[in-house]
């Protein structure tokens, strides 16, 4: 959910087509994390409308005897159809529209709740570094963006640089921010070489430990959903 909630907003029929074209907005596979959640979201909206009689899993069995075991693939309109039926007619047009072909954010506030789960948000200060990454040829990640009044802007990076290592660590692939927040979490405002590479030339740019307020959200159950939530989130962990 984060991770998609932090990239550029793209519709899912749009990304299942551009990831061959590598965006450098970082949106190239987004389709895989985001296409679960749309995925997870209707099945919750299937087993409200049903009150857990049917499910996501019950359409893909339907279509697949309907249509692949018939020697061929199902088009968007049967899709919507055998997802309409199993929710007992309520029209999936709108979710569609919104959330697969359109760029809706998903709505988790309205959507959990239905399966006796919530959406918290959390506001935490961490280091932060302000640099939006891509993979370069050479293995390293080169910078596309350098957040203005960010760390990075302030010591120098530029897009363009590739980044070698920060302080301590290594940058070898896109999960050194996860390491950079873990071990500068307590070291505000301590000095912090940056090592980039930039036009064939390495050098060693100076900039400070800085933090910044970050809203995470998580997703935790209900203490107190109804009984219909409760049917529902307990199908979803059980596959009933």
């Amino acid at each position: 959910m984060a991770q998609v909630a932090q990239l550029p907003p793209v519709a899912l029929e749009d990304a299942s087509l551009s990831t061959w074209i590598q965006p450098r907005d970082e949106t190239g596979y987004i389709y895989y994390p985001k296409g679960s959640l749309a995925g997870f979201m209707l099945d919750i909206m299937i087993r409200d409308a049903s009150d857990n009689a049917q499910s996501l899993d019950a359409v893909m069995r339907s279509l697949y005897t309907s249509t692949y075991k018939r020697g061929r693939g199902f088009t968007t309109e049967e899709f919507l159809a055998a997802a309409s039926r199993a929710a007992v007619g309520k029209s999936l047009t709108e979710y569609y529209e919104r959330y697969i072909d359109g760029r809706d954010p998903y709505p988790w506030s309205q959507v959990l709740p239905l399966a006796g789960l919530r959406y918290v948000e959390d506001s935490v200060r961490v280091p932060r570094l302000g640099v939006t990454t891509a993979p370069d040829t050479a293995g390293g990640l080169t910078v596309t963006a350098v957040a203005a009044g960010s760390m990075a802007a302030g010591a120098g990076v530029q897009p363009g640089d590739v980044v070698v290592s920060v302080g301590d660590i290594q940058v070898r692939d896109q999960n050194f921010g996860q390491m950079y927040r873990q071990q500068y979490g307590n070291r505000e405002g301590a000095d912090l070489p940056i090592v980039v590479r930039r036009e064939g030339q390495q050098m060693t740019l100076s900039g400070k430990v800085t933090m910044t307020v970050l809203t995470q959200g998580r997703v935790a159950f209900d203490p107190a959903p109804s009984a219909k939530a409760l049917r529902i989130r307990q199908g979803l962990l059980k596959g009933s």
